[in-house]
């Protein structure tokens, strides 16, 4: 979170993706709602250089934060991603509530031209509901486990699809 507000951030991460070939719509960075409050309009002004340049600034963890509505209309992200607290329990014990505050929070995303990812799948129904309420994308160890570095392999052609998925 504080190399977001390092002054060159932008510029070092634009010239690594330059030099290693990756096209900057393939990189999403993640940033937590607290990294964004602890200083607004200097995390304002980085996203949207990011977006200038291509990549997709993703808030991390959203609704488990105090991020207020006004901050989410004004920062140029291109992804929300909605905490696995809300997720969890969505499938196999919910409250009609916490359901009604997913579908309402995905609705909101798409309605401001967001991509939404659900965080914490852990299993097949959760993957389904989430899929019927209109989530873009999922993340869990349903669909996969954390590799390390060496074990991952650029795809190219998914990170285009992503990419052209997303309207900004």
């Amino acid at each position: 979170a504080t190399n977001l507000l390092d002054d060159g951030f932008t510029e070092v991460v634009g010239g690594l993706l330059e030099h290693h070939h990756v096209p900057p719509e393939s990189l999403v960075l993640e940033i937590t709602e607290t990294s964004i409050i602890a200083d607004f309009e200097r995390s304002k002004m980085v996203i949207e250089e990011l977006r200038d340049l291509g990549i997709v600034v993703s808030i991390d963890d959203f609704g488990a934060g105090f991020t207020s509505l006004a901050y989410l209309s004004s920062l140029a992200v291109g992804e929300l991603k909605l905490d696995r607290t809300f997720i969890t329990h969505l499938a196999t014990g919910a409250k009609e509530r916490d359901l009604d505050l997913v579908r309402a929070t995905i609705e909101l995303g798409h309605s401001l031209g967001l991509r939404v990812v659900g965080e914490g799948i852990e299993d097949k129904a959760t993957l389904d509901l989430l899929s019927d309420l209109g989530c873009d994308l999922a993340q869990g160890y349903f669909i996969g486990t954390p590799k390390p570095a060496n074990e991952l392999t650029f795809r190219p052609d998914l990170a285009k699809a992503a990419a052209e998925a997303l309207v900004v």
